[in-house]
């Protein structure tokens, strides 16, 4: 009687780890392509004056001057 507890516990246990082995991918379907962060947006109002869209130095420059107003060492 041991040995058929012991049996169909371990036929419960391996049948719950099958299980989690069949687990399917979450993904979307959708493959979205990003583009570049200096490209620029298409909303108007969102973009910092003295910034060029496209321009990745004038985009660099206003991240580093962005970042120098959340530096407390600088403030």
């Amino acid at each position: 009687m041991r040995a058929r507890r012991t049996l169909g516990a371990a036929a419960l246990l391996s049948v719950f780890m099958l299980a989690a082995c069949g687990e399917k991918p979450q993904t979307s379907g959708v493959k979205k392509v990003d583009a570049k962060a200096h490209s620029g947006s298409t909303v108007s109002g969102y973009t910092a004056p003295g910034w060029e869209p496209g321009n990745k130095t004038s985009w660099e420059g206003q991240v580093r001057e962005r970042n120098k107003g959340q530096n407390e060492y600088q403030r």
